[in-house]
């Protein structure tokens, strides 16, 4: 029992992402943006960037890149993270989109402008994207 415990723990360390990138289309204006404004963006707080709406995209909520986004960038749990939202709804403040996959994210980012997302530093590389944000997942 012991033995499988071990494999799973393995098998989920090596499924964590190792380093995270917050990530814009190429058009996106701005390189060089705080943790602050990618806050405040995501949590629709600033909803234009260049007199543009943003899209604003999330990966499902027990992703790991979600998980390690909302406690290193957000600095927000999941339920800290639902309160918000449900206060926020009644201020008519809507949640990111929620997308399935880091594939559907450069889909978007191809063919929306501007839009904003996150995904895995090493799934971004060759991608014609601007790198905003990174961080260490592990820890």
């Amino acid at each position: 029992m012991r033995k499988v415990l071990a494999i799973i723990i393995l098998f989920m360390e090596f499924l964590t992402p190792q380093e995270l990138v917050v990530v814009a289309n190429n058009s996106f204006s701005d390189e060089n943006i705080s943790v602050e404004t990618i806050r405040s963006i995501f949590l629709d707080k600033r909803r234009f960037i260049e007199k543009k709406k943003v899209l604003v995209m999330n990966l499902e909520v027990h992703h790991p890149l979600r998980l390690c986004f909302e406690k290193k960038v957000l600095e927000k749990s999941e339920r800290s993270l639902e309160r918000y939202w449900r206060k926020a709804y009644y201020l008519g403040k809507r949640p990111p989109k929620v997308i399935k996959s880091v594939p559907t994210l450069f889909s978007y980012l191809d063919n929306v402008a501007p839009s904003i997302g996150y995904s895995d530093a090493n799934e971004s590389i060759g991608k014609k994207v601007k790198i905003l944000y990174k961080v260490e997942c592990n820890d």
